[in-house]
């Protein structure tokens, strides 16, 4: 996890990146191109986990960057705990499951090839917008505790 360096993509910079393929004359005229939409720089999850832990109050663990920790298995037994952080702090009723795939963070952070994307062509045809990915995910938390999905 601290060695796997990773790209992020913000929803906002997909949306606009797609609307800008689709309706700018020059794009549009090249015949559907498939563009990566993609923040920026690389990144690795340890250096993002402090700002995360920090953003919510906790501690981050460091057996979670241990070789045999497991996310699946980890919170198998949390849903209560869960539910119970959703009715005390009144969020929307959800199930974990539902808003966090274990399996997919398992996989995701011990993939051991670089999963590493460029943002070269659509820089070179003139998109510009980017976000920091950090910043990105700093407010997409914001933005789930406005609609009450998150504590």
């Amino acid at each position: 996890m601290d060695r796997i360096c990773i790209d992020g993509s913000d929803a906002r910079l997909v949306a606009k990146l797609h609307i800008w393929a689709a309706t700018d004359d020059c794009i549009s005229s090249i015949g559907g191109q498939a563009f990566n939409a993609i923040n920026g720089p690389s990144f690795t999850w340890k250096e993002i986990w402090p700002i995360l832990a920090n953003k919510f109050e906790v501690e981050v663990p460091q057996k979670m960057f241990l070789e045999d920790f497991w996310f699946e298995k980890a919170m198998s037994d949390k849903k209560k705990v869960w539910q119970e952080i959703v009715s005390k702090q009144g969020l929307i009723q959800t199930e974990m499951e539902d808003s966090a795939n274990w399996v997919f963070l398992d996989m995701l952070f011990r993939c051991q090839v670089k999963m590493l994307g460029t943002r070269d062509k659509a820089d070179h045809l003139g998109f510009k917008m980017r976000y920091k990915t950090l910043d990105s995910i700093l407010y997409w938390i914001d933005f789930m505790r406005n609609e009450t999905f998150i504590p």
